[in-house]
């Protein structure tokens, strides 16, 4: 029931997030959010000429900063505010590209199911970085770090799986 109860509130945090970067631009019509969108991903802007490697570093800039945050107990709090940020930042987007008008082919073949499970892993990612007062060991032991690693590269081989059906896509 423990292990349940933790996905759903992480499918929580992924929904709530999403909807309110869909509020958020909805919300306010006049605010220029291309420069959020764009450290989200530039092809989202409108902007496909950014390199490769600026869009693997706001790529992984994600975890590196959740990384960072859970190396203090003062911090680790807010470990998982970073995978409920990259949650808005894909409703924001979200919300930007079909308010621009984008192909409906490739917004749900390419974009949202990537972007989905990319947001989706981040959160894990948190979680087990800082896990909930109620999963966490009582006894002291020392963190598993294969873990992380491997949600990491997991994000690694999506991102380039994301990068690869954009140019199938014709994007």
């Amino acid at each position: 029931m423990v292990r349940s109860l933790s996905f759903l509130q992480l499918f929580v945090i992924l929904a709530v997030g999403y909807i309110g970067g869909v509020l958020l631009y909805r919300g306010i019509p006049d605010a220029d959010f291309s420069f959020l969108v764009q450290l989200y991903d530039s092809r989202a802007a409108q902007n496909s000429s950014t390199s490769l490697l600026i869009q693997l570093a706001s790529f992984l800039s994600f975890y590196v900063v959740a990384m960072i945050l859970s190396l203090s107990k003062r911090t680790s709090w807010f470990v998982m505010l970073v995978g409920a940020l990259k949650a808005v930042l894909f409703g924001l987007a979200s919300a930007h590209i079909l308010a621009g008008g984008v192909n409906m082919l490739a917004y749900s073949g390419w974009w949202f199911p990537f972007k989905l499970l990319g947001t989706f892993l981040v959160i894990v990612f948190c979680w087990t970085l800082s896990p909930p007062f109620f999963t966490r060991k009582t006894v002291k032991r020392s963190n598993n770090s294969k873990l992380p690693l491997m949600i990491v590269g997991v994000g690694l081989v999506l991102f380039f799986a994301d990068k690869a059906a954009y140019n199938l896509l014709g994007g």
